[in-house]
């Protein structure tokens, strides 16, 4: 199947994506987790009202750049791969 229809039909998602166990990301997502539960642990209940609004703020923020990146991402590797097949040959630098 195709990679435009895999996208089409919703079987990739880019923004769903899985790790792995025992990795840095896993490690440095368990230390955010830890450190927030310990944070909010200290606070009033107003107080936690606020940082959730916090949270949600910043999670927006967090999407909107993702999307951001991952388009000029695409639209680079779309510029690299039309310059290779244009040209087709090295350039001399």
């Amino acid at each position: 199947m195709l990679i435009l229809e895999d996208l089409y039909l919703g079987d990739v998602r880019p923004s769903e994506r899985s790790f792995k166990r025992n990795t840095q990301y896993a490690k440095a997502l368990d230390d955010l987790v830890k450190a927030g539960d310990a944070l909010t642990d200290t606070l009033t209940e107003k107080q936690k009202e606020l940082f959730e609004d916090y949270m949600t703020a910043q999670r927006e923020v967090n999407v909107l750049t993702d999307c951001e990146t991952f388009i000029y991402a695409f639209r680079l590797a779309a510029k690299i791969m039309t310059d290779v097949l244009i040209d087709g040959q090295m350039r001399e630098i």
